[in-house]
């Protein structure tokens, strides 16, 4: 291999074999090699590669005279470069500093490949940047890449530029809150497309002066082609969309309704645990939360379990049977005050129980004719006067009633990952991004500056950006 293809070959490696002519592997001076493996002034052991730049005529900045200067020896500089696996590299490179004969100004040779203003290669920056786009923290980025936390914090804040959105209203949107910054709003607003699985826009505030002066921007004409807007069980946020989208169908997601009738099942089932004289029954019930929240159809009569309280064994469909047959007690003879007022106590829970689940089966088994089975749903708590659930029941029939029946009746076909298929209008999609959401924050242990949090959520879910550094000479920005 000749000399030329062995120095093309190291810089190559380095990936900076376009500076080939400027700079070239040179042995130290105490070696005859310009590679060296010792412990760096932390201890930690690392590859040290000597570069020298070559002469070449310069151009003083100051005056702009061509080659009359006189070199005043060489400055040797320290770049952290990216490492070889676990071993660190550092790229120890000799340049000239000269004096101008015509206007008496010291200058520098400039070094091609080192990041404005930092002892680091722009190959090392690259790629410690392009780590933002998974859900690393800055810290851990930093200490891959021999940086320094401030250092990348300023990196990240100054050279990554996240352009603002502008997009065409799809005709099926999905909205919804997460908790951000202070600095602006202490919740911002998520808008999704749930069909295509894509992220709209991150807005800073979810207040409604906030939220109008966005959605204004848009022409009528442009907000008319949204027919469907998904949402939770806001009020303030109903009233927003259906001024914005008058010809737009609200929609609610099938989760936050069935989780708010959940909870009144749940609190009907604490009461009842407290009410029990058999506290071996009370304490069996309070474990059993998650058996109670499925539909009775999908519980499992195979896979026996045993229940320590009650020391019995059960599978989930015969747990529910043997609280049936409890609640029958009351009509025995020989049955105690206790017994039969534990027995009215599980007979009232069971009837909330059968509530909750009627809601289940109108959602899991098909209906011809679902306005009347919610309607019947609805009529069945009013005529009961049934405490737990009579504030929710209204809810849902003065202000949500349309958009329970759509989320209840409409369909679409959802597009993931080249596949499609067929289920309800829902908020599957915008509630997986604020999960995602939530572990960027907490990986990055908060953020203060709500730019900073949508930039590095938008660069997370591989969204185009603009990587900028600036000349070394003229301080002007160069895009990448």
């Amino acid at each position: 291999m000749s000399t030329s293809d062995y120095i093309n070959l190291i810089l190559e490696i380095l990936q900076i074999n376009h500076f080939s002519h400027l700079f070239i592997p040179a042995p130290f001076d105490d070696s005859s090699s310009c590679l060296k493996k010792v412990p760096d002034s932390n201890g930690v052991l690392t590859l040290f590669i000597h570069l020298k730049s070559q002469v070449s005529p310069l151009v003083c900045p100051h005056c702009g005279s061509y080659n009359h200067h006189i070199s005043k020896g060489t400055r040797s500089i320290n770049l952290k470069h990216f490492s070889f696996g676990s071993l660190p590299v550092v790229l120890v490179v000799s340049y000239h500093r000269y004096i101008c004969h015509d206007c008496s100004s010291y200058f520098v040779e400039d070094i091609p490949f080192q990041f404005y203003n930092r002892k680091a290669t722009i190959p090392n920056v690259q790629s410690a940047l392009f780590e933002l786009n998974e859900n690393h923290s800055m810290a851990s980025i930093s200490r891959m890449h021999g940086l320094g936390k401030n250092t990348m914090y300023r990196i990240f804040s100054e050279n990554i530029h996240i352009p603002d959105r502008f997009y065409h209203l799809s005709s099926v949107i999905s909205i919804d809150e997460f908790k951000a910054t202070s600095d602006k709003g202490t919740y911002a607003f998520n808008i999704v497309n749930p069909i295509t699985g894509k992220t709209l826009d991150i807005i800073e505030d979810r207040k409604a002066s906030f939220l109008k002066n966005y959605f204004l921007r848009f022409p009528f004409s442009e907000r008319k082609k949204v027919k469907f807007i998904i949402m939770d069980l806001s009020g303030p946020f109903y009233c927003i969309m259906h001024s914005l989208f008058p010809h737009a169908q609200i929609i609610c997601d099938r989760f936050h309704y069935v989780r708010l009738a959940g909870q009144n099942f749940i609190q009907s089932r604490l009461d009842a645990c407290s009410s029990l004289h058999y506290q071996p029954l009370a304490k069996s019930i309070k474990r059993q939360l998650r058996l109670f929240y499925k539909f009775r159809k999908d519980l499992d009569n195979e896979k026996t379990w045993y229940d320590f309280h009650l020391k019995r064994y059960f599978t989930c469909a015969s747990y529910i049977d043997y609280l049936y047959d409890l609640s029958e007690r009351r009509n025995d003879k020989d049955c105690d005050d206790n017994t039969m007022f534990d027995s009215l106590v599980i007979l009232e829970m069971l009837d909330n129980y059968e509530i909750y689940q009627n809601l289940l089966k109108l959602i899991h088994e098909k209906h011809n004719d679902y306005k009347k089975e919610l309607n019947r749903w609805l009529d069945y708590i009013f005529d009961t006067q049934n405490s737990y659930y009579q504030i929710t029941a209204k809810n849902f029939r003065k202000r949500w009633f349309i958009p329970l029946l759509c989320s209840l009746s409409y369909t679409t076909i959802y597009k993931r990952r080249n596949r499609s298929y067929r289920t309800s209008f829902n908020n599957g999609f915008i509630e997986g991004m604020n999960n995602k959401i939530k572990l960027v924050k907490r990986n990055a242990y908060g953020f203060r500056y709500f730019y900073n949090l949508r930039k590095r959520i938008f660069l997370h879910l591989g969204y185009s950006y603009t990587f900028t550094y600036k000349d070394r000479k003229k301080g002007i920005p160069i895009f990448q």
